[in-house]
Parts: structure tokens; C-alpha cells; sequence
């Protein structure tokens, strides 16, 4: 009976024997996001740009008589499958689509029909079980001896579908489409506990039913997720498959090599962890795993240029090589001893007395990892004494947009596709030019001073503190007292960064997120105090729900969260909170904060 179990799911249920009959959607022609084209229609929705502001897009058509359009109105269009992910490609020996929610297959050897592919058997088959695992609480898949004994394939059926038994609300949704088989395949494991849900797996779906309110689900709601965009998340398809093409008969865009760079450079919205390279294989292995596209590290100009003009780069090397495959923004600080000024206070970091040493430096950096490295934030937390020299009235937005101005110039030179970030400041809220100056009005300052003209995105430290991501100096849902009332103290500070931009002439350019995150601690140092406030569940939803307003917002560009794994080279005491502000205990188990991240749409 395994041959048999195997024979069939492989296969999937021919589509047009067992749904039926509907019309898709009724999508209005001149609607500009998608519209008819000569053997089908094209969309835009899922093109990875935001509604309306790209051409490109998928075309879904019965060409070359794979009746991929035909199937695709059968089955119910967008509302049944979504909306399509990928063009046409080769999968297991096979013309393929990927549509948000299912995989057609053009099977010739079953009579020249679309079948929908077991797309989460197939993530299983290449290995990923253990990505599903972390990133959808996954389990995996019953062995086959689960079936052994079965008489015919309805037997398998019956066998298989009573395990949803052990959870009536996902045997309702299961059984609240016209053909759950087609749709969802059998189901291949038993509800599993996983916490705060019940989840259980299918060929070709997963459903998830939350015990209690999350950011992206009610208590009792049942989820299914996505196969498709499951599928593309694991990376078992071919990139070139998933890019999205310029709408039929148009003129193809020109190579970029035949453009200018342009002036402000930005990237979609991006999931980024900021990542200990000590223990540097498993933090990538991690960032991965939950699916996040960008890493960030700190890199010490101090470290890497100990004498003039002697770069040793084989640290930044293993950094760099190791995240291949993954967007990677360097954050550069700290001037080594023999570039800073005689007045400065060598027990702290500071900037150079020239600034074209620091920029000679960048534009090496920027030279040797071209096309392996996708962004550069110029100084980090510079409105703060000891990232800027010492004590003294040192603090200077002037000073440190001169720095950031021939930084530009020679990165640009050395690498024109990098993106730029001013370096962000931290929100202190307080400014007396000495030991702080309050974060925002020092980007006053630096605009003051030209920043405009001399980057391509704007850093910013939001920090929550004991605040929901939501909360503002008049709204509080928590009962803590401390840290409340000044903008500083709330993740939306950057709204206000976002007006100083509109008010200088800049709402072209986006925010870059270069560090946020929430301590969790029972017993955190006590300049950190506000993490005793903040439970590692309230960490894990404060999070989740950053990233949400942050892709809602549509001109905040990749966030990165502080941090992934720093909790296991913490001070033992945890003097700067590396091990609170870690989405991973300190043995490198997921805190709830990360299995949340791992598990939230993206």
C-alpha cells in the first residue's frame, strides 16, 4: 500500500473530475492592476512592489495549449488559488505556475490536464522539513507505515481524514471548501500542540487554530497557509521563475549597465537581524530559517586598519562570504587610533580628525565586496558622548555630515549600486550638546547642515522601551509608568522623523530601521530597567507587530531587529542588555520572540 499512497498524492486529483464549474471573479477590464491579454490575463498584485507602482507582473494563458488559463477560471481564479507568483518554469519534469495558494502542474501522461502539485510534501522532499519546523510550527510527516494494511486508496482516504477528528475547528475549515482533497491534499500529520495553537499539515496546506489572541489571528481562528508562497519562501524554485516580466508586447526595460545609478537608491521592505559574527554559521543559519532576507554587522574600522594604510581583511572576508545569498547592510565605526584628533578621549569610540581617511577606507570596503554587500550606514549613534570622542561639547551634527559627505562621494565612486544610511541616531531624550543630543532634533541638525544631498536613506533607532509599537505619549495600554510622555520612548518616533523629512524637501528617500527591538529580562542591569516590564510574550508580539506598521507605512525600507544571537556573548551581569534584547536564549534555543518572527506572514 505505500506504492499505492505515494502512486496517487504524487499526482494530485485532476481538478476539472472533482470541482465545480465557476467563473472567476469578475475583475473589472479597466481596473489597472491586472487586465486581459491575448490568451489570458495578466497580474500585477504580487509583483513584490507596492499596488500600482510597477508594470511587471505574471501572465496566467492557455499558450502552447497548456490550458493553465482554462484551469485556473475553473477552479474559481483569485479567490480559490490567488493570485500567481511565478511565470511558467520546469518543475520535476513538468510545466509549472505557482499561484499564492497552489502549484498547477501540466501532466500530459494523465491526458493533458492541470493537476495541483503536493507543494508541501515537495518543501518536505527537499529537505526543509526542518524549515517548516521553525518557520510554521510545522511537524513532520507521518511515516508511511501509517497506511500500511489499507485495503484501496479510500481506505487511505478515510484512515487519513479521521485524524481530523482531533481538532473539530480545523475539520470544519478542512471540510468548508467544495473538494478539500483538491484543494488541501490528505492530511499527513496529527494536530500537534505548538503553544499558543494547534497546527496540522496536508500535502498541499497548513492550518493553524490559535488558542488566544496574536497579532495576526484571533483566539479560534483557524489559518491556512499559503503554499505557494510557502513554497517560495523555502527557495525550492528557481529564481528566474519567480522575477517578474514586463507586460506582454511591451519594450523591455534597458540593461542596467546602460543606466545611470540613480541618486536615492531603495529597496523593498526587508525582514533583518543583526548578527553576532562570533557565532556567525548559526546566525545565518537562523536569520534562514525564519525566513528573513538581510543581516547586519558592525564593523570596526578601528580592528581593520590598525596602521595606516594596512587593511587586514580576513575577518570582514569570512563575514561577507558566509551570508552569501543574503541581502547584507555594514554599519562602519569607530576611527583607529592613529586617524583621531589629539583631543579626543581614546577610552571611547570617535571619528577621525580627517574625514577623507575614514572615506578612503569606505571606499576600499565598498570596492572589494561589490555585489556581495547592498548597503553602508555611515556611524552609528553618533549624537551620543561615547560614540563621538568623549565628553566635552564634542557633539556635532556639522562634523559629522562633513564625514558623511565625502563617505558618500567615495562609495559612490567605489560602488555606485550601495545604498548609503546616515547613521542613525539614538533616542535619548535629552539634549544638552554634552552627553546627548535629543535624536531628533539633531536630524534637524544634519539637515540643517546638507543631508539631503549626501545620502540615499535616512538610519533610524526606534525604540519601544516598555511601549507597545502601537502606544504614544497619549495613548497607554500597558500598566507600567516609567518611560512614558516623550516621543523618544516610542517605537512611532519615527513618524516624527518622517515630518522633519516632508519639512526639508526629502519624503523621497526612505527610513532604514538599522536597529529596534524590545528587552525581555526578569532581572535586566539596571540602565536597562524597562525590560523587567516587557514579558518574552509582549517581546514576541511587540515585534511582530513592528514589522506590520513598518510594511504598512510604505517608506520604511529593511528593519533590522536588535538582535538575533548576541544573548550568548553577553557580560554575565548583561551590562548592555545583548542577552534581553536577543530573540535567542543564550544555549541558542528560539525565544517566543523568534518562533513569532519565524512564524508571521512576510
Amino acid at each position: 500500500m505505500k506504492q499505492l499512497w505515494r502512486l496517487v498524492t504524487a499526482v494530485g486529483i485532476l481538478v476539472g473530475m472533482l470541482l465545480p464549474l465557476r467563473q472567476p471573479a469578475p475583475v473589472a477590464a479597466q481596473a489597472p492592476l491586472d487586465y486581459q491579454i491575448p490568451g489570458g490575463w495578466f497580474y500585477t498584485q504580487a509583483n513584490g512592489a507596492d499596488l500600482g507602482t510597477s508594470p511587471k507582473g505574471y501572465a496566467v494563458t492557455n499558450a502552447d495549449g497548456v490550458l493553465f488559463y482554462d484551469a485556473f477560471k475553473f477552479v474559481g481564479g483569485v479567490d480559490a488559488v490567488g493570485y500567481p507568483v511565478s511565470q511558467r518554469f520546469t518543475y520535476q519534469g513538468f510545466i509549472t505556475q505557482v499561484f499564492q495558494k497552489a502549484v498547477f502542474q501540466w501532466r500530459p501522461d494523465l491526458g493533458n490536464t492541470v493537476v495541483f502539485a503536493n507543494i508541501i510534501d515537495a518543501i518536505g522532499d527537499a529537505g526543509k522539513d526542518g524549515w517548516l519546523d521553525v518557520v510554521r510550527s510545522t511537524p513532520n510527516r507521518l511515516p508511511p507505515s501509517f497506511d500500511e494494511g489499507a485495503a484501496n486508496f479510500q481506505e487511505i482516504i478515510k484512515r487519513r481524514q479521521a485524524l481530523l477528528d482531533e481538532n473539530p475547528a480545523i475539520k470544519q475549515k478542512y471540510f468548508s471548501v467544495p473538494d478539500p482533497i483538491t484543494l488541501y491534499g490528505l492530511p499527513t500529520s496529527r494536530v500537534t500542540d505548538r503553544g499558543n495553537h494547534y497546527v496540522m499539515r496536508f500535502q498541499r496546506a497548513i492550518m493553524q487554530h490559535y488558542k488566544e489572541d496574536v497579532p495576526w489571528a484571533r483566539k479560534g481562528q483557524v489559518l491556512v497557509a499559503n503554499g505557494g508562497d510557502l513554497a517560495k519562501e523555502a527557495g525550492i524554485f528557481p529564481q528566474d521563475a519567480l522575477t517578474p516580466s514586463d507586460p506582454p508586447g511591451t519594450a523591455q526595460a534597458q540593461p542596467a549597465s546602460a543606466a545611470a545609478p540613480p541618486t536615492t537608491p531603495g529597496w523593498q521592505f526587508g525582514y533583518g537581524f543583526q548578527v553576532d559574527q562570533g557565532n556567525l554559521a548559526y546566525g545565518i543559519e537562523m536569520t534562514r530559517k525564519a525566513g528573513f532576507n538581510w543581516v547586519k554587522f558592525q564593523v570596526r574600522w578601528e580592528n581593520l586598519e590598525p596602521q595606516k594604510g594596512q587593511v587586514n581583511w580576513a575577518e570582514i572576508d569570512r563575514w561577507v562570504n558566509g551570508a552569501a545569498g543574503l541581502k547584507v547592510l555594514l554599519s562602519v565605526v569607530t576611527a583607529p587610533r592613529w586617524a583621531r584628533p589629539p583631543d579626543t578621549d581614546f577610552s571611547v569610540p570617535g571619528p577621525p580628525a580627517n574625514p577623507q581617511d575614514f572615506a578612503n577606507f569606505l571606499a576600499a570596503l565598498a570596492a572589494r565586496y561589490r555585489g556581495k554587500i547592498h548597503a553602508i550606514e555611515v556611524w552609528n549613534e553618533q549624537n551620543l558622548w561615547y560614540e563621538w570622542g568623549g565628553r566635552g561639547r564634542k557633539l556635532s551634527a556639522k562634523q559629522y555630515v562633513d564625514l558623511l559627505r565625502v563617505s558618500y562621494a567615495a562609495i559612490k565612486k567605489a560602488n555606485p549600486e550601495v545604498v548609503v544610511i546616515s547613521g542613525a541616531p539614538t533616542p535619548t531624550g535629552h539634549s544638552d550638546g554634552d552627553i546627548a543630543i535629543d535624536d531628533l532634533e539633531y536630524l534637524k541638525q544634519m539637515y540643517d547642515n546638507g543631508l539631503k544631498d549626501v545620502c540615499d536613506a535616512i538610519g533610524q533607532h526606534p525604540s519601544g522601551f516598555n511601549n507597545p509599537p502601537d502606544d504614544w505619549s497619549d495613548r497607554k495600554t500597558v500598566p507600567s509608568t516609567t518611560f512614558k510622555g516623550h516621543g523618544s520612548q516610542y517605537f512611532r518616533r519615527f513618524e516624527q522623523f518622517r515630518e522633519v523629512m516632508v519639512q526639508y524637501g526629502d519624503a523621497g528617500k526612505q527610513i532604514w530601521f538599522t536597529e529596534f527591538g524590545w528587552a525581555s529580562s526578569s532581572n535586566p542591569y539596571p540602565e536597562y530597567s524597562y525590560a523587567r516590564d516587557n514579558s518574552e510574550e509582549q517581546q514576541a508580539q511587540y515585534l511582530v507587530r513592528a514589522f506590520q506598521i513598518g510594511k504598512e507605512k510604505g517608506y520604511i525600507g529593511p528593519m533590522f531587529v536588535w538582535n538575533l544571537n548576541f544573548a550568548a556573548s553577553a557580560e554575565p551581569d548583561d551590562r548592555y542588555a545583548k542577552r534581553a534584547f536577543s530573540v535567542l536564549y543564550p544555549d541558542g534555543r528560539p525565544r517566543p520572540a523568534y518562533t513569532a518572527l519565524a512564524a508571521m506572514p512576510k
